[in-house]
């Protein structure tokens, strides 16, 4: 509902935004405006472009959902996409045979990987990735390492796309009832750990 709601309007500003500078370009297309005004036209259009490519990207967020199979194959396609966008080496490890998560879960689950995912992205300069899901009597473990090149020591200095992302994955382990724990130093990439207990039914 969400994602609806984000493409019905803030798409279509966005949308409207972009044509605006356009026909502004047009407009100074054969004259000679001030120096400064060109420069500020040139960044209003690359702001208009970045916030377009930062609302795609969330849209897709938002859509991410669990595969009718289950979580194992959601995670394979998570990881699977992962690798296809980003050019990584990406490899997702299943040692559960048998997840008894519910859909609410398995949500959280897969949301919470994505966003690891895409800090690795964005951030780590990482060539390689690693998902592993594991579970044992109702013990879930799911761990995301990259090989990339870490993290600042302090939350203050990372960038506001690391820290954001990392809050929500909080967040989202708090909903789970579980901890998240991140390892990290810089050059020696980074360890995000999931662990939350579910007691099967």
């Amino acid at each position: 509902m969400l994602a609806h709601e984000l493409h019905d309007s803030l798409a279509q500003i966005l949308a409207s935004l972009g044509f605006q500078v356009r026909m502004l370009e047009d407009s100074l297309s054969g004259k000679s405006p001030p120096d400064q005004a060109r420069s500020d036209l040139g960044k209003l259009r690359s702001g208009v472009d970045e916030a377009n490519k930062a609302l795609r990207q969330l849209l897709v967020h938002f859509r991410a959902s669990v595969d009718e199979r289950g979580l194992v194959p959601s995670l394979e396609n998570l990881v699977d996409t992962f690798q296809e966008e980003s050019g990584k080496k990406a490899y997702f490890h299943n040692e559960c045979q048998q997840p008894t998560l519910s859909a609410d879960q398995e949500i959280q689950v897969l949301h919470i990987v994505q966003e690891a995912l895409t800090n690795a992205r964005k951030h780590s300069q990482a060539q390689t990735v690693r998902v592993l899901l594991s579970c044992d009597e109702g013990n879930y473990r799911i761990l995301v390492e990259d090989d990339g090149q870490g993290l600042a020591k302090s939350r203050t200095t990372k960038g506001p796309g690391e820290q954001l992302g990392l809050s929500i994955m909080e967040e989202r382990s708090q909903h789970l009832g579980g901890t998240l724990q991140v390892d990290s130093e810089p050059g020696e990439g980074t360890r995000i750990e999931l662990r939350f207990q579910h007691a099967n039914s």
